[in-house]
């Protein structure tokens, strides 16, 4: 109980997934297709790195002092889940403009991953360049999208799945650079502040994004632009 008093933000997680699975015929064909796999993927991450975290007996880094480091998990996630979606946005958007604008922030945010780790432990440390990248380049890539469906879609929002989604998406990285960034410098104020419950509100906050985008969806065609 206690477990998920203090990660509540998992069952959203969950929820989230199960829409995922039980819509998954309007969208098994469509560009989302491995979607589902990715909020799967989140929950597993989520879950074994509070495992690690909480429990000294499981633990997936084996130096002295350091049982609980989860970081490993997390820095592995957020590499699989940047360039997913940003081959969701590129295949998304209609113009090649915005498409190569696309690929040069995921060569860049690769470029960043190969070279953040000789400057803060890959095992250990989050990768603060290259997440501080990976979300920019990603907010970058949502705002395209809207800005190419502006003016040529004929879907209403509202039953657009890919438009909650980078709704979502939107109204968490604009805040997860500062709080990964002010609990990586300064923890005693990330403390302070209860930072981490505003990361889980805005985690929350992402995945009811979701959970609409999956509730009001229409089904999507294999050739229809989303």
């Amino acid at each position: 109980m206690e477990f998920i008093r203090e990660n509540y933000f998992l069952i959203f997680y969950a929820l989230a997934l199960l829409l995922a699975l039980l819509q998954y015929r309007k969208y098994f064909d469509s560009l989302l297709k491995y979607f589902p796999i990715i909020i799967a993927y989140t929950l597993i991450s989520e879950i074994l790195g509070t495992v690690v975290r909480d429990y000294e007996n499981i633990q997936i880094v084996y130096l002295d002092g350091y049982s609980f480091y989860n970081q490993l998990i997390f820095n592995i996630f957020d590499i699989i889940f940047f360039l997913y979606f940003f081959n969701v946005y590129r295949n998304a958007i209609s113009s090649y403009k915005f498409k190569n604008w696309i690929k040069y922030g995921a060569i860049l945010f690769i470029m960043c991953s190969i070279i953040n780790p000789f400057f803060q432990d890959f095992l250990l440390y989050p990768q603060m360049i290259a997440s501080t990248i990976g979300s920019i380049v990603l907010i970058f890539s949502i705002l395209l999208y809207f800005l190419d469906k502006k003016a040529i879609t004929n879907v209403p929002n509202r039953q657009n799945l890919l438009f909650w989604i980078s709704w979502g998406l939107l109204l968490f990285y604009i805040f997860y650079p500062f709080i990964l960034l002010l609990g990586y410098f300064n923890y005693e104020l990330y403390k302070q502040f209860h930072v981490r419950i505003v990361h889980h509100i805005l985690i929350a906050v992402m995945y009811s994004c979701f959970i609409l985008g999956f509730i009001y969806m229409r089904r999507i065609r294999p050739s229809e632009d989303m």
